[in-house]
C-alpha cells in the first residue's frame, strides 16, 4: 500500500486543456439545435471526442441510444483555438409537458509525448460531463420560479431520517448546495438534481428535526440563485 501511495504521488496531475464555455446546455424545443464552444487553453493540440448519454456515465459511446447527434463527434483543436460543438435533436419525440435530462460528454485526448524509444509514460484523457436539458415549447412558469416552488419534508424511521424535495414543476432543478438547518444537523452541504414532477431524498447522518433548508441552484446562465424554505414532517 505504501508503494502504491508513493507511486501515485509521482504521477503528474491530469489537467484538461479543453474548456467548455458553459456549465450546462439548454436545448430549446423551438430552435433547430444548440451550440457550445470548446476552447483549447493548453500548449499542445488536443483531440476532442464528444457524445451524449442518458444518465449512465459508464456507458460506451457506441452503445448509447439517444435522440440527439453531436457534430463534430471528433476533431483536433490546436492551442488557443476554439471549436463550436453542435447538438441536434433527431427524435423520436420527448415529453412536451416537462424538461428531459441528458448529459453532454467532452473527452480531451492529449497528444503522445515525445520520449526516447521504449520509454514508459502515463497518459490521461480527461472527460468533462455537463447537463444537457431539453426544454419543450410552452412550459408554464420558469426555471427560477420553479426552484422556489420546491416542497420540502422530513421523514424519520427507526432513528434514520431523510430530507426530501418534491418538485411540482416541469423543470429540472439542479441543486449544487443544500444545507439543512436545525438542532444537531451536520453543516456539510449536499447536492443533487430534482427531476420534473419527481422527488429527491438525502439521508441525514442522525435523527434530528430539520427546521428549514437553504439551497443554491445554477440557472441557465451559470449564476447561483439562492433560496430557503421550511421543512414539514410526514409520518
Amino acid at each position: 500500500m505504501l508503494g502504491l501511495a508513493l507511486l501515485s504521488a509521482c504521477w503528474p496531475q491530469a489537467q484538461a486543456a479543453l474548456v467548455l464555455s458553459a456549465t450546462r446546455l439548454i436545448y430549446r424545443g423551438q430552435t433547430g439545435g444548440a451550440r457550445i464552444e470548446v476552447l483549447n487553453v493548453g500548449r499542445q493540440p488536443a483531440l476532442m471526442q464528444a457524445w451524449i448519454d442518458a444518465g449512465n456515465p459508464e456507458a460506451r459511446p457506441q452503445d448509447i441510444q439517444v435522440p440527439f447527434v453531436v457534430t463534430p463527434p471528433m476533431v483536433r483543436i490546436d492551442p488557443g483555438r476554439r471549436q463550436s460543438l453542435g447538438v441536434v435533436f433527431t427524435g423520436p419525440g420527448l415529453p412536451t409537458d416537462r424538461e428531459s435530462l441528458y448529459w453532454l460528454n467532452v473527452l480531451d485526448i492529449p497528444p503522445r509525448p515525445h520520449l526516447r524509444p521504449g520509454a514508459d509514460y502515463i497518459q490521461f484523457a480527461v472527460r468533462t460531463r455537463i447537463k444537457l436539458i431539453y426544454r419543450p415549447v410552452g412550459l408554464r412558469g420558469g426555471p427560477e420560479q420553479a426552484m422556489r416552488d420546491l416542497r420540502w419534508r422530513e421523514h424519520c424511521r427507526k432513528g434514520r431520517c431523510v430530507v426530501q424535495a418534491r418538485n411540482p414543476t416541469p423543470y429540472v432543478i439542479p441543486i449544487v448546495r443544500l444545507r439543512c438547518l436545525g438542532a444537531k444537523i451536520p453543516a456539510a452541504p449536499l447536492q443533487g438534481t430534482v427531476r420534473p414532477f419527481g422527488t429527491r431524498s438525502w439521508a441525514l447522518a442522525q435523527s434530528a428535526r430539520v427546521a428549514r433548508v437553504r439551497y443554491d441552484v445554477i440557472n441557465d446562465f451559470g449564476a447561483f440563485i439562492h433560496a430557503d424554505a421550511p421543512v414539514t414532517l410526514w409520518p
